[in-house]
């Protein structure tokens, strides 16, 4: 590895290099090398690389590369093994373009939201994210292509990669190699094999990582239930370590403008995953005293800036409307395949009979009635009364697809997306199928279950609650308990199978 791959990010320099000059140099440095013994540390978040994922990698390793005694360096990596940096991640993750985009701009540039596809400039924001953003489909290709490489040389070596990461947002591998907290991810699975060296989470502790004592000494281990965005725990534990002087600290520095910058920028990539996690702070149930301890740093930062006009005209609110649009917009282009697919968590159980068991679960912004219509459209049905079947078909594909024995799809939204007396109200749908045989069993058991801790309601205007028709038990409720989200509805599904 070139030895300027460790300019700015090593243990020795004072100041921050600026967030586009650090994703920049580790855009460009992101391969793995023995050379010296010296590999970057990645940063991976789970594998729906929503935007609390994206940037709780991008935020540690700007600040976690100030403590890189060894001089490695740390990789933010986009866990999306099927899309490169560059048109198609701004296409399928517009919010994060977004967000990127305004965290970059002057509050001077910001105006009300603009729909995406009008008007947009599609071409600057483009050529931002492949030249500074890492996917798992760009370290896929760049590996093969070094492979070939050395092959052409007569090298021959066909050993898979022993590579380390921290993860956030989440806490364990999805294919998993002897010895705890080693394993790999979809899109590497066949080149490389990961050691977890560290962890910042908020969802339930699955028991993959490392203790604490096993892990290089002052890597975090930090898998706490509670905070509403994985980012805000970030930015907790880079406080703690000092890694974030205190605006007092700050002045003690003198800082210069361009140092005060990159901060700006950072705090607000960082609020936007926050915001958005918690609807602002206003998400019921979900926000916490870490998030709005966060929020309330995070916005001191950006208001009590040094650099002319970067922080009196900034405001919070409008800030989050554009991010919120961007997000609330992400799925008019897609197909209804890519939106199952574009915020997806999938985990295999074991049956108490020791049979494996794939339960997957994808999370959209609009609900069902909408996406049931998008299907319609796409197979070219144009009868005024929606039918059910092109959407259960793209959905049994999807599912099919990842091998799944139980699949659902849980809905999140408001205002525009609603009708009559549920106009402006946020509401959450769900829907679970069981796909196989016996799945029908372990469906049963989560209504019994979760029925009264998500009050599921019976939705008679829905055709398939309750349907035998198809596969399997396909049911549709909707939730009365708005606080539940995936993160606790997941583990109820989980525990379903395996009790």
């Amino acid at each position: 590895m070139p030895p300027d791959v460790y300019l700015n990010l090593g243990h020795s320099n004072t100041h921050f290099p600026g967030l586009l000059p650090f994703l920049k140099h580790a855009r460009r440095h992101f391969l793995p090398t023995t050379r010296n013994g010296h590999t970057p540390v990645y940063v991976l978040g789970n594998q729906s690389a929503d935007l609390d994922s994206m940037i709780s990698a991008i935020v540690y390793s700007y600040f976690f590369s100030r403590t890189d005694k060894d001089r490695r360096g740390y990789v933010p990596l986009v866990n999306l093994p099927d899309v490169p940096s560059g048109p198609e991640l701004r296409r399928l993750r517009p919010e994060f373009a977004c967000a990127l985009e305004h965290s970059l701009s002057s509050p001077q540039s910001a105006s009300a939201p603009v729909p995406e596809g009008k008007n947009a400039d599609r071409d600057g924001i483009v050529k931002l994210l492949k030249e500074h953003i890492v996917t798992v489909a760009d370290l896929r290709d760049a590996l093969l292509s070094a492979a070939d490489d050395e092959g052409n040389k007569g090298d021959g070596q066909n050993s898979k990669l022993e590579l380390d990461c921290v993860l956030v947002d989440w806490n364990s591998l999805p294919h998993k190699a002897s010895g705890r907290g080693k394993g790999s991810i979809d899109g590497l699975s066949d080149l490389a094999t990961f050691s977890v060296t560290g962890c910042i989470d908020h969802h339930v502790d699955e028991g993959f990582v490392p203790p604490l004592g096993n892990l290089p000494e002052g890597n975090p281990r930090i898998i706490e239930l509670g905070p509403g965005s994985c980012t805000s725990s970030v930015i907790c534990e880079i406080q703690k370590r000092g890694l974030w002087p205190s605006l007092l600290a700050l002045e003690a520095e003198r800082r210069d403008d361009e140092d005060d910058h990159g901060d700006i920028q950072v705090a607000k990539l960082a609020l936007a995953a926050i915001l958005i996690d918690t609807t602002n702070l206003t998400a019921e149930g979900k926000v916490t005293d870490v998030d709005r301890e966060a929020v309330s740093f995070l916005t001191e930062r950006i208001s009590l800036s040094s650099t002319p006009g970067a922080g009196k005209k900034w405001n919070r609110d409008s800030f989050f409307e554009h991010i919120s649009y961007a997000k609330a917009h992400s799925l008019d282009w897609l197909t209804v395949e890519e939106i199952l697919g574009r915020d997806y968590k999938d985990w295999v159980e074991s049956t108490p009979s020791g049979e494996e068991r794939a339960i997957g679960i994808a999370s959209v912004v609009r609900p069902l009635e909408w996406i049931v219509s998008k299907a319609n459209e796409e197979d070219d049905n144009k009868s005024k009364d929606q039918n059910l079947q092109p959407f259960l078909n793209k959905l049994k594909k999807f599912a099919t697809g990842k091998h799944l024995d139980v699949a659902s799809v849980m809905t999140a939204f408001t205002s525009e997306d609603a009708n009559g007396d549920d106009a402006g109200r946020f509401a959450r749908e769900l829907l679970v199928w069981g796909l196989n045989g016996d799945s029908d069993a372990y469906t049963q058991k989560f209504m019994c279950a979760a029925k009264e801790q998500l009050d599921l309601q019976k939705w008679n205007g829905f055709p398939a609650e309750g349907s035998q028709e198809y596969t399997g038990d396909l049911f549709v409720w909707k939730q009365g308990n708005l606080a539940k989200s995936r993160k606790q509805v997941a583990p109820l599904l989980r525990e379903s199978v395996k009790s």
